[in-house]
């Protein structure tokens, strides 16, 4: 199809044509050279004057011997400019092999032509995305790493702001979408491990813990999460002298102690610090246990103090990169988010994970462990980390200092991508590194939840019930009813009602959505912190989320006297004992101890073993409560339902319960839905 003739003058990386036919931006066009080849071009603007509408066009080149090459002469005026074909746009752009590569979208105007990043340059060479705040980046990410997961690769995520934990759930939208693009929703809900310092924040995260034994000198300076003047690092330095080659946060206070120095208070305080933080242990998370392959492990950073997070980032990557270069750990992918913030450009001041990511940027690729930096300010990153990425996602940048860093960090990206950066819109971005020229790729739907869009809160509130409190004058007047939309704190089902209806063969008479009241209930034994949630209507410690079950709690034990409680409490410290070994603890008379421990065995909770005693098999469920540990989101979300059940079991009586067995932290009520169906006959 001809699109027009080449006007007035034209060079070797460009020319303007007369618009004849139906000519767009971004369009791909092919030039037939005076010597024979067709050269492909592509439309970067339009102009219409009065009835003349011109096109300017960037020459991307001509291929010859599977060598993408510039013209050495520009094209002849009056040439015809074609339409280009899909095939030699595939062709002359390299995008024709798809076996390694990650389908990351479509190229902008070509729906037919899919883009697919090389993996292995991923993995080896890193990648960096760039874009403004809401300009899709997370979204983007999250389409590469649906991609890697489906190849197994491990992947470990640093999330400063908890987004990137719905990858566990599929996606919601218009299906013609998906069909158009050739995918389909999938939820990765079994690959994903979500870790936090703080769980009790991020209740849906196990929790993550550090090292803090064996360190050098050099490591405890960096893993204090403060700026310190020349003469405190005198100081601190003074005491490690006095200190083994390795040590830990207790034998550093000890030695600063024994300084006569005033400026050691501050040092102490900022030590005492970071150990409160009970983000160090002598159990630390294994990063065998992060990197595993099949898994995407997400460090959820989301309310933890920025100077910690400094910490905490670089220890992690410290301590992944050590265990990749000895072999401890395979091959693996680092997403970096807002790497602003860990790795900043010298002039913004240097952070304690700045050193430990220049140097994984560096050397990571001799290791096979990539790196992808997501960030929104990219005039902030450090331009070493910038120019060391060989794949460059941008997406919408207006910022100017942000513009020049990219034209002049960025490799193929000149003065005059500015514009086309600037007026990019969301989901469009032009991918430098995967072929020889930038190209502008409409980025493929998620296949699973999007999770970095902002909270809808009108949406949520819409249509929401509104319940007046008794001696309201509205109160006698509102309707009781139990069904309807309310704003409640819930844990959100994987499964909808639309899901049953798509997954079941059979008709479905009635589908009613019930609300279960639970307690997400925040535990602490011997320092693992974990979550355990409560069924409240059947009295389950729930694992089955979809079916609200799991492990029977019985709480009629609960109900035990004064004397019998003590007796049973410190039964429970014990694995096997005598009623002797509870007189001389229990501070009763000895006939007072033997009766309730003979009480205790009639309502089965303890067990003879002969001439001893045991805590009974019917309470194992509460003595490996960390192996039930629940770890989902709970958040405020307005839904509608077709019943609210009432609680059975009596939340107050069934903590005291838990109490004897963990240290119970927090709780707080939720609900989880259930469905109910019925099936016509």
């Amino acid at each position: 199809m001809i699109l027009g003739n080449i006007i007035k003058r034209s060079s070797t990386n460009g020319f303007l044509f007369l618009v004849k036919g139906d000519a767009k931006k971004f369009m791909y066009v092919q030039v037939r050279h005076k010597e024979g080849y067709f050269v492909l071009a592509q439309i970067v603007e339009i102009e219409k004057e009065k009835d003349e509408t011109i096109a300017k066009c960037n020459i991307l080149g001509y291929r010859i011997g599977g060598v993408l090459k510039n013209l050495r002469t520009p094209l002849e005026p009056d040439s015809e400019v074609l339409y280009a074909d899909d095939a030699f746009v595939m062709e002359t752009l390299g995008l024709n092999d798809s076996t390694k590569g990650a389908y990351i979208g479509v190229l902008e105007d070509r729906e037919n032509i899919p883009v697919y990043l090389d993996l292995n340059n991923l993995i080896t060479k890193h990648v960096c995305v760039l874009a403004k705040s809401g300009a899709g980046k997370s979204f983007t990410v999250s389409v590469l790493l649906e991609e890697i997961m489906d190849r197994n690769i491990p992947i470990v995520v640093i999330d400063p702001h908890g987004e990137y934990n719905s990858l566990k759930y599929p996606a919601e939208g218009n299906k013609d979408i998906f069909k158009k693009f050739g995918i389909k929703p999938k939820a990765y809900y079994k690959n994903i491990h979500e870790y936090s310092p703080d769980p009790i924040k991020n209740q849906q995260a196990r929790p993550l813990k550090l090292s803090g034994r064996n360190l050098t000198g050099s490591e405890l300076m960096h893993l204090l999460p403060a700026k310190l003047s020349s003469s405190q690092v005198g100081l601190l330095y003074s005491a490690l002298s006095d200190l083994s080659k390795q040590a830990d946060f207790d034998q550093l206070i000890m030695s600063l102690q024994a300084e006569e120095h005033n400026a050691k208070w501050t040092l102490i305080n900022v030590i005492e610090y970071i150990k409160k933080m009970n983000i160090f242990s002598d159990n630390p998370t294994d990063m065998n246990e992060l990197v595993q392959v099949g898994k995407c492990s997400i460090i959820n950073l989301r309310g933890i103090p920025q100077e910690v997070q400094e910490v905490i980032v670089y220890k992690v990557v410290n301590d992944l990169f050590n265990a990749r270069k000895n072999g401890n750990i395979p091959p693996f992918f680092l997403v970096l988010e807002e790497a602003h913030n860990y790795a900043p450009e010298r002039t913004f001041g240097e952070v304690k994970s700045s050193s430990i990511l220049r140097q994984v940027i560096a050397e990571g690729r001799k290791f096979g462990l990539g790196v992808c930096v997501i960030t929104q300010r990219p005039a902030r990153l450090e331009k070493t980390i910038l120019s060391q990425c060989s794949t460059q996602v941008i997406m919408k940048v207006t910022n100017p200092n942000d513009l020049k860093s990219i034209t002049s960090g960025v490799e193929g990206v000149t003065s005059e991508t500015e514009n086309e950066i600037v007026n990019l819109h969301v989901g469009s971005a032009m991918i430098a590194g995967v072929a020889d020229v930038p190209l502008f790729v409409q980025i493929r739907p998620r296949k699973t939840k999007h999770g970095g869009e902002a909270v809808d809160i009108v949406g949520t509130f819409a249509d929401a019930k509104v319940e007046d409190k008794p001696g309201t004058l509205d109160y006698f007047d509102q309707e009781k009813d139990a069904t309807g939309k309310e704003v409640l704190n819930m844990i959100r089902p994987k499964v909808t009602k639309e899901d049953i209806k798509l997954l079941v063969d059979k008709k479905i008479k009635t589908l009613r959505s019930i609300l279960v009241p639970c307690s997400l209930v925040s535990c602490n034994d011997n320092g693992f912190e974990f979550n355990l949630l409560l069924n409240l209507v059947n009295g389950q410690i729930v694992t089955d989320i979809e079916r609200g079950t799991g492990k029977n709690f019985d709480v009629k034990f609960s109900k035990l006297s004064d004397k019998e409680n003590k007796v049973f409490t410190l039964a429970l410290n014990m694995k096997q004992f005598a009623a002797s070994d509870l007189f001389s603890k229990s501070g009763l008379m000895f006939s007072e101890v033997y009766d309730i421990i003979n009480s205790l065995v009639k309502k089965g909770l303890l067990v003879k073993d002969k001439d001893k005693y045991v805590v009974s098999d019917n309470l194992s469920t509460f003595l490996n409560l960390k192996n039930l540990a629940f770890y989902e989101k709970n958040e405020f979300l307005g839904l509608e339902y077709d019943e609210k059940l009432k609680p059975t079991y009596d939340l107050k009586i069934t903590l005291d319960l838990f109490r004897k067995f963990i240290n119970v932290i927090n709780y707080k009520e939720c609900f989880i839905v259930k469905y109910d169906v019925e099936f016509e006959k």
